[in-house]
């Protein structure tokens, strides 16, 4: 197991291209349960610098706590930082109107994100597996999913990370056996009240009768559904640009005739407004509206869409402040911008030693990579950039809506500008082409104060 453990890692290339597993330094989120007590001890034997994090929900009482306990007594034994914290989760729960488990998720993993920022941790590692993964693509389709949904989980999402991502649920069981592992049992894990455990209980089995190499055939499955839905963003992308003018700051003009040219032309819209909050719903009267007078309006919670007679015109519902301020030379000191930011620039020779700044408040950037002239502005409705740790292009809105970020705080939003791309969502994410790397020789820091 430790050596399949090991070949994932390297192989998925689970902390990066450039990166040797014992440099990274993981934040684990052990709960007590089978799967992350034998992922604590998977990176313990690798020689993995870790630290547990725990969240004490408050469900089951008295079994909450002791879960805390034998936790905290885990991470002693390994000799690693213990964190925790307590949720009143059933309360936050009533008061949102949501599940206790949809609850437990929005609390804890912002939680997980804060942690690993003040201790200066690389990564969030959960102990997801391959159960997971199906358990979630099998609960995705009996509630109606689109593609991303029938790929389930993936190995990498930003910060966080799944480790396991590759193993079953009886390899990890007979892992466990194997080394003597002690470990707590939720006892909600029987309860087949729960969609998840009915699947995990009734289906799973089923299908593992049904075919002997049931899980080897679904990973190979998941590996083509990921590689069939990185296809589709591109052509995405590529036929958006085809449609979309993007020439008048905060508006995009839609071209009817281009799109309606396209295959799947209303799939093609879902997918682009579906960033803006704009429902299947509704994108399937813009296309039948398509065919009648210009005139009607389709509205999301922060964007509209008005069908003009040039084409589909969306826009934001808020009214954006302008900033904007430039610079043809390194900025130097603190620096106040458009009345609303106030950024500190310090410009150094790269100590052998230096380390990135976790703070999402500062920026760190490779300073040769970085184009005069450099810009801040506000940002723009589709303003698009590759996030830091990512492969692929984002919108802005997108990292907008991932962070949870309040209509009403949007407008406030800034990007700095490095030539024409975009460097940083200030206080989000910095662009992973002006990363700090092992050749770098100069580094910029911007603070945002």
């Amino acid at each position: 197991m430790l050596e399949l453990f090991l070949s994932f890692l390297n192989q998925k290339q689970v902390f990066g291209s450039s990166v040797r597993i014992p440099d990274s330094f993981l934040l684990l989120t052990v709960s007590g349960g089978i799967d992350s007590v034998v992922l604590a001890d998977l990176c313990h034997r690798a020689g993995i610098r870790f630290g547990v994090a725990h969240v004490n929900f408050g469900l089951r009482g008295s079994e909450s706590d002791a879960d805390e306990a034998f936790v905290r007594q885990l991470a002693s034994t390994y000799g690693v930082p213990f964190h925790c914290t307590h949720f009143k989760t059933k309360e936050v729960a009533v008061e949102e109107g949501i599940s206790v488990q949809m609850a437990a998720r929005q609390l804890r993993y912002p939680w997980f994100e804060a942690v690993a920022d003040e201790f200066g941790y690389d990564f969030v590692a959960t102990a997801h597996h391959q159960n997971d993964v199906l358990e979630t693509v099998l609960l995705n389709l009996v509630r109606g999913t689109g593609l991303a949904g029938l790929r389930g989980i993936p190995v990498r999402q930003g910060r966080i990370i799944r480790p396991l991502w590759f193993a079953t649920r009886p390899q990890i069981y007979a892992y466990l056996q194997e080394q003597g592992l002690r470990w707590r049992e939720d006892s909600s894990n029987i309860d087949d009240k729960y969609l998840r455990n009915h699947l995990r209980h009734k289906v799973i089995p089923n299908l593992e009768v049904m075919n002997p190499n049931f899980w080897g055939t679904f990973q190979r499955t998941i590996e083509r559904i990921r590689a069939t839905e990185t296809l589709l963003n591109t052509e995405l992308s590529r036929s958006w640009e085809a449609v979309a003018d993007l020439s008048v700051p905060n508006q995009i003009l839609i071209s009817p005739t281009a799109l309606l040219a396209m295959p799947e032309p209303a799939f093609r819209l879902a997918e682009w407004l579906r960033p803006y909050g704009f429902t299947s719903e509704q994108v399937w009267s813009m296309m039948k509206g398509l065919d009648q007078p210009p005139g009607q309006v389709y509205r999301s919670a922060s964007h509209a869409v008005w069908h003009e007679r040039l084409g589909l015109l969306l826009k934001p519902l808020w009214a954006p402040s302008a900033v904007y301020v430039q610079w043809t030379g390194w900025p130097a000191g603190e620096v106040d911008v458009g009345g609303q930011l106030r950024l500190r620039f310090r410009l150094f020779d790269k100590p052998d030693d230096y380390h990135p700044s976790n703070d999402k408040q500062i920026a760190c950037f490779d300073a040769d990579t970085l184009a005069f002239p450099l810009i801040i502005r506000t940002w723009q409705l589709g303003d698009r950039f590759q996030p830091l740790g990512l492969r692929g292009r984002k919108l802005v809105s997108d990292l907008l809506n991932d962070s949870k970020v309040p209509t009403s705080e949007r407008q406030q939003v800034c990007v700095l500008l490095a030539g024409e791309g975009i460097a940083w969502v200030v206080g989000y994410r910095i662009g992973h082409p002006y990363r700090i790397q092992s050749q770098t020789k100069q580094v910029l820091e911007v603070t945002l104060v």
